[in-house]
């Protein structure tokens, strides 16, 4: 299947509305700690994503660059292992199109060549099936599972059809 193609863009204040909306939205698979008791404002839960993310970009398509589909993050850089989350969302219209890998893929890029990061991580819900999928396609390796959270993590070097081929044939599970 042909992915149509994307535009990661840094997320501004202009964007707050619709970048709350990805996140506060019920039907989403995850969220980022948004102010669920009604006390902060869109464009307040944006300053902060901005505060906390310095690597925090909207996710547009190529044919339609005003219009904020979803958002992705690096987040909590680990300089001394070289390694560094990522995450994101992506309306429920747009599952399952090869939008969000499009992005991982852009956003791996900035990881390696911006930080100089050797190892790329992602946590997600036990009961997300679709994201489970979507990082195994990605060659990450099921890593640790914690309270309600699978870390996947692999190294940003090794391309993902590798990975796959090591995990399956191997049965190797990278530790954290």
């Amino acid at each position: 299947m042909k992915t149509e193609p994307i535009i990661i863009k840094k997320l501004t204040i202009e964007d707050s509305e619709i970048f709350d909306n990805v996140y506060t939205r019920p039907e989403l698979f995850w969220k980022i700690n948004n102010d669920s008791s009604g006390n902060e404002n869109a464009e307040e839960f944006a300053k902060r994503m901005l505060w906390l993310c310095k690597y925090i970009y909207t996710i547009r398509l190529k044919r339609d660059p005003l219009k904020v589909i979803g958002a992705c993050v690096l987040y909590n850089w680990n300089k001394k292992k070289r390694e560094i989350f990522f995450g994101g969302s992506i309306l429920p219209e747009y599952w399952g199109k090869g939008i969000m890998p499009n992005a991982f893929n852009q956003m791996i890029e900035m990881a390696k060549y911006c930080l100089g990061a050797s190892h790329i991580k992602i946590s997600i819900n036990k009961d997300n099936q679709p994201a489970k999928r979507m990082v195994e396609k990605l060659g990450f390796f099921n890593a640790v599972e914690e309270n309600n959270l699978t870390t996947f993590s692999r190294p940003i070097d090794l391309p993902p059809s590798i990975a796959k081929l090591i995990n399956k044939n191997k049965g190797f599970q990278r530790a954290i």
